[in-house]
């Protein structure tokens, strides 16, 4: 009867410990998140204006910014510093919502981000920090902020001649 016993349970652990892998195996991580999805999160890392990290549970996910694109950081494009520092004023160490709009070429996630209600990438463009990434997002609004931020001269477009980042990356470099 003991040994029936100690069987039995044996049995029991292993059918519990599998249907547990199974679950977790079956259950979707956020890396594979698709698209349209929202969740909170908490922002632990700004590498520039439009590049964050953010916590999910234990998971870290980098997030590139949807609708925008700011001055790179590699090399120093003018206003690049101040891109980053008003991004992390804004969102660094705090609680944020996110919704996943799509996955680029570098495995980030492409998402529009909110703090406290705030679309960052809406932010970004009032101020000026930030071009409209037409060439990926068609929103009329964010078109028109970045009209208002160039007609009034804020941030970059007080520059005579501002280049776009998708140029910058494409000039030679020494």
């Amino acid at each position: 009867m003991f040994v029936g016993f100690a069987v039995r349970r044996r049995v029991c652990r292993s059918l519990l410990l599998g249907v547990g892998l199974l679950a977790l195996m079956a259950a979707p991580r956020l890396g594979h998140t698709a698209s349209g999805a929202t969740f909170e999160a908490q922002v632990i890392g700004v590498a520039d204006g439009d590049s964050l990290t953010v916590l999910h549970g234990r998971e870290s996910i980098r997030i590139r910014l949807e609708g925008i694109d700011c001055p790179e950081m590699r090399p120093p494009q003018p206003y690049c510093r101040k891109a980053k520092t008003f991004t992390s004023r804004k969102a660094f160490n705090r609680n944020v919502q996110v919704r996943v709009v799509t996955t680029d070429k570098y495995g980030r996630k492409v998402c529009r981000v909110e703090v406290d209600g705030q679309d960052l990438s809406v932010e970004l463009l009032r101020v000026g920090l930030a071009w409209h990434y037409a060439h990926f997002n068609q929103e009329p609004l964010l078109a028109s902020l970045q009209a208002e931020a160039r007609a009034r001269k804020r941030g970059l477009w007080a520059d005579p001649n501002p280049i776009p980042p998708w140029d910058w990356r494409r000039l030679p470099r020494p």
